[in-house]
């Protein structure tokens, strides 16, 4: 029994979504669901796509905030499974 829980544990913890990192791709529904440091990850790989700063770490938090209200705003009108991060970013919804 203690054998079947240890592996029903690994293999949960190996197919979850919530290893998989965040990309322009991403829906607001898989950014809402994602951890935070997967959200500051992907901000700064937002931030090194679309416009590198002195101060990236301090950018990163303004760039995470930017996302979460505008999936917010997606969420409202029903397009957050939809629309992808950038494209809230871009209000393209």
């Amino acid at each position: 029994m203690v054998i079947v829980l240890v592996a029903v544990t690994l293999l949960t913890t190996v197919t979850s979504p919530h290893r998989q990192s965040l990309s322009d791709s991403a829906s607001c529904s898989q950014w809402a669901a994602a951890t935070q440091a997967q959200q500051i990850g992907y901000a700064h790989l937002y931030i090194d796509e679309y416009g590198r700063s002195a101060n990236t770490a301090a950018r990163a938090q303004t760039v995470r905030t930017s996302i979460n209200r505008a999936c917010t705003d997606a969420s409202y009108l029903g397009e957050s499974d939809d629309v992808t991060v950038v494209a809230a970013l871009k209000k393209a919804f």
